[in-house]
C-alpha cells in the first residue's frame, strides 16, 4: 500500500531527478562546446592549415571523437575542408569575426590617434590584439605612399617576427613574457627572423627600457616596422601600434617614426585607462 507521504516522496524524487537530468545535459552540452572550441582554437593557431593527422597529435581526442567535433564544425561553416585535405577557418567563423572587430571598443578609441600617426609619418599604421599564439590585426591606416603593406584586417601575423608581436612582448611582466616565449612557434620567416627563444627575450628585456621595439625585416624582406605597446591601467598590454615603412624609403632619423609612436601608443593606453 502506497501513502500520501509516499506519493509525496516518489513527486520529489521525480522533479529532483528531473533537475538532475537537465543539469547532467548542461553539464555535458558545456563539454562539448569546449571541445569543439579548443579544435577551432588550434586550427586558428597552427601555422599552416593541418591535417586531421596534425590535429588528432595536438588535441587529447579519440580517433572517432574528433571526426565528430570536425564534422560538427564543418556543417555549421565555422570551419572548411581544402582539397589538399586541410582545414582552416569557414566562412561563418570569419562573418563573426568581422562583426566583432567593427564593434571592438579600442578600434574606436584609438581611431583618431591611429590617423594621426599615419598623417606624421605618412607611412602604414597597424593595431593588433592577441590571439592565442598570435597577433591579430584589428585596423589599419593605409598609407599615402604607392608602395603599402599587403596586410588585411583580420589577419593572424606571429608574434616574434613582427612589429605589432613583439611591441606586445614588450608590455609583459618577466614571468608571462618567458612562458609566451616558451609557447610560441618560432618559424623562420625571413633570413632576419629570430627564432632562438632566449635570443629574442634578451631582445625584448632590451627593448623595454626604450618602450619600443623594431622589426628590421624580420616578417617581410624589405620592409621595417617600429612597434608599442597598449597598456591598461594595471600596466598591462592589451594591444599594440606599429608604423611600417619599405627599407628603401626609410627615414634615417629613427625620432621621425618613434616619438609619433610613442605619443600615439601612449594616447591610447590613457583613453583606456579612463
Amino acid at each position: 500500500m502506497i501513502y500520501k507521504t509516499d506519493i509525496k516522496r516518489l513527486g520529489t524524487d521525480q522533479v529532483m531527478s528531473s533537475k538532475e537530468n537537465r543539469l547532467h545535459k548542461v553539464i555535458q552540452g558545456t563539454k562539448s562546446f569546449s571541445r569543439n572550441i579548443e579544435i577551432l582554437q588550434l586550427i586558428a593557431d597552427a601555422p599552416r592549415p593541418p591535417s586531421l593527422t596534425d590535429i588528432l597529435e595536438d588535441s587529447d581526442l579519440t580517433r572517432p571523437t574528433l571526426y565528430r567535433v570536425l564534422a560538427a564544425l564543418e556543417a555549421e561553416l565555422l570551419i572548411v575542408l581544402r582539397p589538399e585535405k586541410r582545414y582552416s577557418l569557414g566562412p561563418r567563423l570569419i562573418s563573426l569575426a568581422r562583426n566583432a572587430l567593427a564593434n571592438n571598443d579600442i578600434r574606436q578609441i584609438a581611431r583618431v590617434d591611429l590617423e594621426r600617426l599615419g598623417d606624421e609619418t605618412g607611412e602604414t599604421v597597424h593595431l593588433a590584439i592577441p590571439s592565442g599564439t598570435q597577433m591579430m590585426i584589428i585596423d589599419k591606416m593605409e598609407s599615402r605612399e604607392v608602395v603599402r603593406m599587403a596586410s588585411v584586417i583580420g589577419m593572424l601575423v606571429p608574434f616574434h617576427t613582427t612589429g605589432v608581436g613583439k611591441a606586445f612582448l614588450v608590455g609583459l611582466k618577466p614571468q608571462k613574457l618567458s612562458d609566451l616565449i616558451n609557447r610560441l612557434p618560432m618559424e623562420q620567416i625571413t633570413s632576419f627572423t629570430t627564432t632562438d627563444p632566449v635570443k629574442l627575450q634578451q631582445k625584448i628585456v632590451k627593448a623595454q627600457k626604450d618602450g619600443f621595439i623594431i622589426d628590421d625585416q624580420e616578417n617581410e624582406n624589405g620592409i621595417v616596422c617600429y612597434g608599442a605597446p597598449i597598456v591598461n591601467a594595471r600596466g598591462e598590454p592589451v594591444a599594440s601600434v606599429s608604423v611600417s615603412t619599405p627599407s628603401f624609403r626609410l627615414n634615417k632619423n629613427r625620432s621621425y617614426y618613434i616619438e609619433p609612436l610613442l605619443n600615439c601608443a601612449k594616447a591610447i593606453s590613457d583613453k583606456l585607462n579612463y
